[in-house]
């Protein structure tokens, strides 16, 4: 992976304009649910900039983004009265916000832990004499 950085920004980037699309199609039932909404959608914008500046607690936020994602999907999705361009958007937003902390942490551990195994077993088969 060329730049694991610049391609989690960009996808978290995606979520937050995704969610600037669902101002648009959620119906607000307080002004208290506003204001989280839009309070996440900071979250996202500083999230980009953490991750592309490669501020290695920005793990944790994007944590928080991912549960607060699958929390609000699981709220929306039982609602019938939703439209379903936002509880598409929804699950977009927390299925690029995995994806992103998938590509910065799973796949590096992933193929670190790969590279490890292949030494260890080379490593073993060379020096086994029963072989």
């Amino acid at each position: 992976m060329k730049n694991k950085y610049s391609l989690s920004s960009n996808l978290i980037l995606i979520t937050f304009l995704i969610g600037i699309v669902n101002l648009f199609f959620y119906d607000y039932k307080s002004t208290q649910e506003l204001v989280i909404f839009i309070a996440i959608l900071i979250a996202r914008y500083f999230l980009f900039i953490l991750i592309k500046r490669r501020f290695e607690w920005s793990r944790y936020l994007l944590i928080l983004i991912i549960i607060r994602s699958i929390y609000r999907l699981y709220v929306v999705m039982g609602e019938v009265d939703i439209h379903p361009v936002t509880k598409i958007n929804l699950s977009l937003q927390a299925l690029i916000s995995m994806l992103a902390f998938a590509i910065l942490y799973i796949f590096p551990k992933m193929k670190e832990w790969l590279s490890d195994r292949r030494k260890y077993l080379s490593a073993t088969t060379v020096s086994d004499p029963q072989h």
